[in-house]
């Protein structure tokens, strides 16, 4: 199903992008993959050295009191060649959504950071004199997302989860879609474009990635597969970090005492930073969770089409 969620969806996305749509199979579609594959890799290992430090006491020989290491090596879970494949598949459907940030980034011309901005001036006046604008620890917070995202997906992986992990991502591609769909109706740049003089961020990671966004938005460089242009709203990125809530509470419930000052923590940090506005933030959930809904749906049907019959055959 997420195959099929990706064909289709990406299909849609070139299909309006019309002539601003960037090549289906190319560097941008391969430099996607290679990155959450990293991403993904990077969360698996982190995940396999915990676990093997917590197991290397069981594996100490007596006799000599050596580590046997391969041994230990040997009992470690570890995802599955179908979870590699799935994550391909969904960055292939998030790469896609790059024809609909060109399409946003050449055909908006009306903005609409006005409107949020006078609704919201308030409370960002108020943050950004508090002791708690730091930039520098908000933006570590900030740019950890994916590796936390996929500390949970192979966690699910390696605990044989893998129609979860399928759901989650199958999710995250229809999100991706979704948002830039609604980024090209109702098109916002963000507080820290709209109001650059209020936001230091000298010394984070978000900085040059602000400036890089200028130059995409400028037409000075080219798409990437990576660059979401300045589209605040809905955010994606605290949709992404809803979908990790949702996706570990419903295996392991006592995660929420983890995910969810996690997630509250990305929210604020998308706001002190000022990438997003607060109400972005509300549209990310709404955005993700109807993606969640509609994958949770379209797995259930997947399985059910795919269950043999449980009827006997009728006798001629």
């Amino acid at each position: 199903m997420t195959f099929l969620v990706t064909v289709i969806l990406s299909a849609a996305a070139h299909a309006v992008a019309g002539s601003h749509a960037v090549n289906p199979i190319g560097t941008n579609q391969i430099s996607v993959q290679l990155g959450l594959l990293f991403f993904f890799a990077a969360a698996a290992s982190l995940i396999m050295l915990l676990d093997s430090i917590r197991l290397a006491p069981r594996f100490i020989a007596e006799e000599n009191g050596q580590l046997k290491f391969r041994a230990l090596v040997q009992a470690l879970d570890r995802p599955g060649g179908e979870a590699v494949l799935i994550v391909l598949i969904a960055a292939y459907g998030i790469g896609a959504t790059a024809n609909l940030v060109e399409f946003y980034r050449i055909e908006n011309s009306i903005w609409y950071d006005s409107l949020l901005w006078e609704s919201e001036r308030d409370l960002f006046m108020f943050l950004l004199d508090q002791p708690a604008n730091v930039p520098v620890f908000w933006d570590a917070i900030y740019q950890i997302l994916w590796l936390v995202v996929f500390l949970g997906v192979a966690a699910l992986a390696r605990s044989g989860h893998l129609g979860l992990v399928a759901e989650a991502f199958c999710a995250v591609i229809i999100a991706f879609h979704l948002t830039r769909y609604v980024a090209i109706y109702f098109p916002t740049a963000g507080p820290v474009f709209y109001k650059p003089e209020l936001f230091d961020l000298s010394g984070t990671g978000s900085a040059p990635l602000i400036e890089l966004l200028r130059d995409y938005m400028a037409g000075r460089v080219p798409q990437n597969g990576f660059l979401p242009g300045t589209q605040a709203f809905p955010s994606l990125h605290v949709g992404l970090a809803w979908c990790a809530v949702v996706i570990m509470a419903r295996t392991w419930r006592w995660t929420l005492w983890l995910t969810l000052p996690w997630f509250l923590l990305n929210w604020l940090a998308t706001i002190f930073l000022g990438w997003h506005y607060a109400v972005d933030g509300v549209g990310g959930i709404a955005v993700m969770s109807a993606a969640l809904l509609i994958s949770h749906h379209l797995m259930r049907a997947a399985t059910r089409t795919r269950a043999p019959s449980c009827l006997p055959s009728k006798l001629p």
